[in-house]
Protein backbone atom coordinates (compact mmCIF):
# COMPACT_ATOMS: atom_id res chain seq x y z
CA UNK A 1 0.00 0.00 0.00
CA UNK A 2 1.41 3.38 -1.01
CA UNK A 3 0.68 6.67 0.72
CA UNK A 4 2.37 10.07 1.01
CA UNK A 5 4.82 8.76 3.61
CA UNK A 6 6.04 5.75 1.59
CA UNK A 7 9.67 6.22 0.53
CA UNK A 8 11.88 4.38 -1.89
CA UNK A 9 13.56 2.73 1.09
CA UNK A 10 10.23 1.29 2.21
CA UNK A 11 9.93 -0.35 -1.20
CA UNK A 12 13.55 -1.49 -1.39
CA UNK A 13 13.21 -3.10 2.05
CA UNK A 14 10.48 -5.33 0.67
CA UNK A 15 12.52 -6.47 -2.34
CA UNK A 16 15.06 -9.26 -2.49
CA UNK A 17 18.82 -8.68 -2.37
CA UNK A 18 18.99 -9.67 -6.03
CA UNK A 19 16.36 -7.11 -7.00
CA UNK A 20 18.13 -4.39 -4.99
CA UNK A 21 21.47 -5.17 -6.59
CA UNK A 22 19.91 -5.11 -10.04
CA UNK A 23 18.23 -1.75 -9.42
CA UNK A 24 21.44 -0.22 -8.09
CA UNK A 25 23.35 -1.41 -11.14
CA UNK A 26 20.61 -0.19 -13.50
CA UNK A 27 20.16 3.34 -12.11
CA UNK A 28 23.61 3.99 -10.62
CA UNK A 29 24.77 4.63 -7.07
CA UNK A 30 23.70 8.30 -6.95
CA UNK A 31 20.14 7.76 -8.19
CA UNK A 32 19.81 4.70 -5.96
CA UNK A 33 20.69 6.76 -2.88
CA UNK A 34 18.27 9.54 -3.92
CA UNK A 35 15.54 6.94 -4.46
CA UNK A 36 15.97 5.61 -0.92
CA UNK A 37 14.93 8.91 0.67
CA UNK A 38 12.34 10.04 -1.88
CA UNK A 39 8.57 9.68 -1.27
CA UNK A 40 7.42 7.42 -4.11
CA UNK A 41 4.16 9.24 -4.82
CA UNK A 42 5.91 12.61 -5.00
CA UNK A 43 8.49 11.15 -7.38
CA UNK A 44 5.78 9.89 -9.74
CA UNK A 45 3.24 12.70 -9.38
CA UNK A 46 4.30 14.32 -12.66
CA UNK A 47 3.31 11.27 -14.66
CA UNK A 48 6.60 9.57 -15.35
CA UNK A 49 8.71 8.45 -18.26
CA UNK A 50 7.94 4.81 -19.02
CA UNK A 51 11.23 4.38 -20.88
CA UNK A 52 13.18 5.69 -17.87
CA UNK A 53 11.22 3.48 -15.46
CA UNK A 54 11.58 0.32 -17.57
CA UNK A 55 15.07 -0.64 -16.25
CA UNK A 56 13.77 -0.34 -12.67
CA UNK A 57 10.76 -2.57 -13.32
CA UNK A 58 12.90 -5.00 -15.31
CA UNK A 59 14.75 -5.79 -12.07
CA UNK A 60 11.58 -6.86 -10.25
CA UNK A 61 9.91 -10.22 -10.27
CA UNK A 62 6.67 -10.35 -12.24
CA UNK A 63 4.68 -10.63 -9.01
CA UNK A 64 6.32 -7.54 -7.54
CA UNK A 65 5.74 -5.52 -10.72
CA UNK A 66 2.06 -6.43 -10.60
CA UNK A 67 1.62 -5.75 -6.87
CA UNK A 68 3.49 -2.45 -7.09
CA UNK A 69 1.44 -1.48 -10.14
CA UNK A 70 -1.79 -2.26 -8.28
CA UNK A 71 -0.58 -0.14 -5.34
CA UNK A 72 0.19 2.81 -7.64
CA UNK A 73 -3.24 2.58 -9.30
CA UNK A 74 -4.93 2.47 -5.90
CA UNK A 75 -2.95 5.48 -4.68
CA UNK A 76 -3.78 7.40 -7.86
CA UNK A 77 -7.47 6.83 -7.11
CA UNK A 78 -7.10 8.20 -3.59
CA UNK A 79 -6.59 4.83 -1.92
CA UNK A 80 -8.87 1.85 -1.36
CA UNK A 81 -9.85 -0.13 1.72
CA UNK A 82 -7.65 -3.05 2.78
CA UNK A 83 -10.29 -5.53 1.58
CA UNK A 84 -10.57 -3.83 -1.82
CA UNK A 85 -6.79 -3.70 -2.19
CA UNK A 86 -6.45 -7.43 -1.48
CA UNK A 87 -9.21 -8.20 -3.99
CA UNK A 88 -7.59 -6.01 -6.66
CA UNK A 89 -4.18 -7.57 -6.03
CA UNK A 90 -5.63 -11.06 -6.45
CA UNK A 91 -7.32 -9.96 -9.68
CA UNK A 92 -4.24 -8.42 -11.29
CA UNK A 93 -2.04 -11.38 -10.28
CA UNK A 94 -4.35 -13.49 -12.46
CA UNK A 95 -4.01 -10.91 -15.27
CA UNK A 96 -0.42 -9.62 -15.08
CA UNK A 97 -0.41 -8.54 -18.73
CA UNK A 98 -3.35 -6.23 -17.92
CA UNK A 99 -1.39 -4.37 -15.24
CA UNK A 100 1.76 -4.25 -17.40
CA UNK A 101 -0.23 -2.49 -20.11
CA UNK A 102 -1.57 0.05 -17.63
CA UNK A 103 1.95 0.76 -16.42
CA UNK A 104 3.10 1.28 -20.02
CA UNK A 105 5.47 -1.68 -19.80
CA UNK A 106 6.12 -4.31 -22.43
CA UNK A 107 4.62 -7.69 -21.65
CA UNK A 108 6.68 -10.54 -23.12
CA UNK A 109 4.85 -13.50 -21.65
CA UNK A 110 1.85 -15.42 -22.90
CA UNK A 111 -1.19 -13.25 -23.63
CA UNK A 112 -3.59 -13.94 -20.79
CA UNK A 113 -6.11 -11.12 -21.21
CA UNK A 114 -7.66 -10.89 -24.68
CA UNK A 115 -9.66 -7.93 -25.91
CA UNK A 116 -12.82 -9.91 -25.21
CA UNK A 117 -11.63 -10.56 -21.63
CA UNK A 118 -10.82 -6.92 -20.86
CA UNK A 119 -14.38 -5.81 -19.94
CA UNK A 120 -14.64 -8.75 -17.52
CA UNK A 121 -11.38 -7.70 -15.87
CA UNK A 122 -12.65 -4.12 -15.59
CA UNK A 123 -15.89 -5.34 -14.04
CA UNK A 124 -13.88 -7.61 -11.71
CA UNK A 125 -11.93 -4.54 -10.59
CA UNK A 126 -15.22 -2.69 -10.04
CA UNK A 127 -16.66 -5.57 -8.02
CA UNK A 128 -13.69 -5.37 -5.64
CA UNK A 129 -14.70 -1.89 -4.50
CA UNK A 130 -16.96 -0.81 -1.65
CA UNK A 131 -20.11 1.14 -2.54
CA UNK A 132 -18.44 4.43 -1.63
CA UNK A 133 -15.39 3.56 -3.76
CA UNK A 134 -17.67 2.48 -6.61
CA UNK A 135 -19.41 5.86 -6.49
CA UNK A 136 -16.08 7.71 -6.79
CA UNK A 137 -14.93 5.42 -9.61
CA UNK A 138 -18.18 5.72 -11.54
CA UNK A 139 -18.13 9.48 -11.08
CA UNK A 140 -14.65 9.57 -12.63
CA UNK A 141 -15.77 7.34 -15.52
CA UNK A 142 -18.84 9.41 -16.36
CA UNK A 143 -17.22 12.81 -15.99
CA UNK A 144 -14.06 11.73 -17.80
CA UNK A 145 -15.97 10.29 -20.75
CA UNK A 146 -18.20 13.35 -20.89
CA UNK A 147 -15.27 15.77 -20.86
CA UNK A 148 -13.51 13.73 -23.56
CA UNK A 149 -16.47 13.96 -25.92
CA UNK A 150 -15.98 16.14 -29.01
CA UNK A 151 -19.72 16.89 -28.99
CA UNK A 152 -21.64 19.76 -27.41
CA UNK A 153 -25.30 20.38 -26.75
CA UNK A 154 -25.48 22.04 -30.17
CA UNK A 155 -24.60 18.71 -31.80
CA UNK A 156 -27.32 16.93 -29.85
CA UNK A 157 -29.93 19.54 -30.74
CA UNK A 158 -28.94 19.13 -34.40
CA UNK A 159 -30.12 15.50 -34.48
CA UNK A 160 -33.63 16.41 -33.26
CA UNK A 161 -36.60 16.86 -35.59
CA UNK A 162 -37.37 20.55 -35.98
CA UNK A 163 -40.56 20.35 -33.92
CA UNK A 164 -38.65 18.93 -30.94
CA UNK A 165 -35.70 21.34 -31.19
CA UNK A 166 -38.14 24.27 -31.38
CA UNK A 167 -39.96 22.99 -28.30
CA UNK A 168 -36.66 22.76 -26.37
CA UNK A 169 -35.67 26.30 -27.36
CA UNK A 170 -39.06 27.72 -26.37
CA UNK A 171 -39.22 25.79 -23.10
CA UNK A 172 -35.83 26.82 -21.74
CA UNK A 173 -34.83 30.34 -20.86
CA UNK A 174 -32.49 32.05 -23.29
CA UNK A 175 -29.68 31.79 -20.75
CA UNK A 176 -30.25 28.08 -20.12
CA UNK A 177 -30.52 27.31 -23.82
CA UNK A 178 -27.21 29.06 -24.57
CA UNK A 179 -25.52 27.22 -21.72
CA UNK A 180 -26.89 23.91 -22.97
CA UNK A 181 -25.61 24.54 -26.50
CA UNK A 182 -22.06 25.11 -25.23
CA UNK A 183 -22.02 22.26 -22.69
CA UNK A 184 -20.66 18.73 -22.92
CA UNK A 185 -23.31 16.05 -23.65
CA UNK A 186 -24.09 14.98 -20.07
CA UNK A 187 -24.02 18.54 -18.76
CA UNK A 188 -26.28 19.58 -21.66
CA UNK A 189 -28.63 16.73 -20.75
CA UNK A 190 -28.79 18.01 -17.19
CA UNK A 191 -29.40 21.63 -18.23
CA UNK A 192 -32.08 20.57 -20.69
CA UNK A 193 -33.88 18.33 -18.19
CA UNK A 194 -36.74 20.83 -17.86
CA UNK A 195 -37.40 20.39 -21.58
CA UNK A 196 -37.37 16.59 -21.42
CA UNK A 197 -41.07 16.42 -22.33
CA UNK A 198 -40.17 17.89 -25.73
CA UNK A 199 -38.26 14.77 -26.70
CA UNK A 200 -39.52 11.39 -27.77
CA UNK A 201 -37.83 8.30 -26.33
CA UNK A 202 -36.47 7.65 -29.84
CA UNK A 203 -34.65 10.98 -29.78
CA UNK A 204 -33.19 10.23 -26.35
CA UNK A 205 -31.93 6.91 -27.71
CA UNK A 206 -30.39 8.68 -30.70
CA UNK A 207 -28.53 10.98 -28.30
CA UNK A 208 -26.82 8.03 -26.63
CA UNK A 209 -25.93 6.35 -29.92
CA UNK A 210 -24.49 9.58 -31.35
CA UNK A 211 -22.57 10.34 -28.16
CA UNK A 212 -21.14 6.80 -28.02
CA UNK A 213 -20.08 6.82 -31.66
CA UNK A 214 -18.35 10.19 -31.21
CA UNK A 215 -16.09 8.56 -28.64
CA UNK A 216 -15.38 5.06 -29.99
CA UNK A 217 -16.39 5.18 -33.66
CA UNK A 218 -19.39 3.83 -35.58
CA UNK A 219 -21.45 1.12 -33.92
CA UNK A 220 -22.69 -1.92 -35.79
CA UNK A 221 -26.39 -2.00 -36.58
CA UNK A 222 -26.86 -4.66 -33.90
CA UNK A 223 -25.01 -2.64 -31.27
CA UNK A 224 -26.87 0.57 -32.10
CA UNK A 225 -30.22 -1.25 -31.88
CA UNK A 226 -29.24 -2.68 -28.50
CA UNK A 227 -28.23 0.76 -27.18
CA UNK A 228 -31.54 2.18 -28.36
CA UNK A 229 -33.33 -0.64 -26.57
CA UNK A 230 -31.42 0.15 -23.38
CA UNK A 231 -32.66 3.76 -23.41
CA UNK A 232 -36.21 2.71 -24.28
CA UNK A 233 -36.25 0.38 -21.26
CA UNK A 234 -34.71 3.04 -18.95
CA UNK A 235 -35.95 6.44 -20.14
CA UNK A 236 -34.85 8.26 -16.96
CA UNK A 237 -31.38 6.69 -16.71
CA UNK A 238 -29.25 9.34 -18.45
CA UNK A 239 -31.11 12.37 -17.03
CA UNK A 240 -30.76 11.05 -13.47
CA UNK A 241 -27.04 10.33 -13.88
CA UNK A 242 -26.47 13.68 -15.57
CA UNK A 243 -28.26 15.64 -12.85
CA UNK A 244 -26.31 13.84 -10.13
CA UNK A 245 -22.97 14.55 -11.81
CA UNK A 246 -23.80 18.24 -11.88
CA UNK A 247 -25.17 18.20 -8.33
CA UNK A 248 -23.89 15.18 -6.32
CA UNK A 249 -26.20 16.06 -3.42
CA UNK A 250 -29.16 14.84 -5.50
CA UNK A 251 -28.27 11.18 -4.81
CA UNK A 252 -26.46 9.47 -1.97
CA UNK A 253 -23.38 7.41 -2.97
CA UNK A 254 -25.42 4.20 -2.63
CA UNK A 255 -28.26 5.59 -4.76
CA UNK A 256 -25.79 6.79 -7.37
CA UNK A 257 -24.15 3.35 -7.50
CA UNK A 258 -27.50 1.61 -7.87
CA UNK A 259 -28.52 3.97 -10.66
CA UNK A 260 -25.21 4.07 -12.52
CA UNK A 261 -24.57 0.31 -12.32
CA UNK A 262 -27.28 -0.20 -14.88
CA UNK A 263 -24.99 1.41 -17.39
CA UNK A 264 -22.70 -1.61 -17.28
CA UNK A 265 -25.41 -3.49 -19.13
CA UNK A 266 -24.45 -1.34 -22.11
CA UNK A 267 -21.23 -3.38 -22.31
CA UNK A 268 -23.38 -6.31 -23.41
CA UNK A 269 -24.53 -4.25 -26.39
CA UNK A 270 -21.02 -3.73 -27.78
CA UNK A 271 -18.99 -6.01 -30.04
CA UNK A 272 -15.47 -7.12 -29.12
CA UNK A 273 -13.85 -4.35 -31.15
CA UNK A 274 -16.22 -1.75 -29.70
CA UNK A 275 -15.47 -2.95 -26.17
CA UNK A 276 -11.74 -2.70 -26.87
CA UNK A 277 -12.18 0.88 -28.08
CA UNK A 278 -14.09 1.80 -24.93
CA UNK A 279 -11.54 0.07 -22.73
CA UNK A 280 -8.73 2.03 -24.41
CA UNK A 281 -10.66 5.27 -23.87
CA UNK A 282 -11.24 4.51 -20.19
CA UNK A 283 -7.58 3.57 -19.76
CA UNK A 284 -6.43 6.82 -21.37
CA UNK A 285 -8.70 8.73 -19.01
CA UNK A 286 -6.98 7.06 -16.07
CA UNK A 287 -10.19 5.36 -14.98
CA UNK A 288 -8.30 2.24 -13.89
Amino acid sequence: VLDASTTGQDLLDRLSAEENACIKAAVGDFVYEVLRGTPLLAATSGGGDNAAAAPFFACLTEENVVLLGAAFLSAAAGGYSDESQVCISDLVLRHPDFIYARLGLEWTGEELTTAADTPSVILGFYDCLTDAEKAVWLFRIFTGVDEASPLTGTDLIAVLPESQSTCVRETLSEEAYSAMEAATPLVATSIGFDAADCLTIESAATFLVVATEALIGPLSDESAACVRGFVTARPTYLPIVARHLNDPSRLSPDEFVQTAEGGFELFDCLSGDELTSFSTLAENLGAY
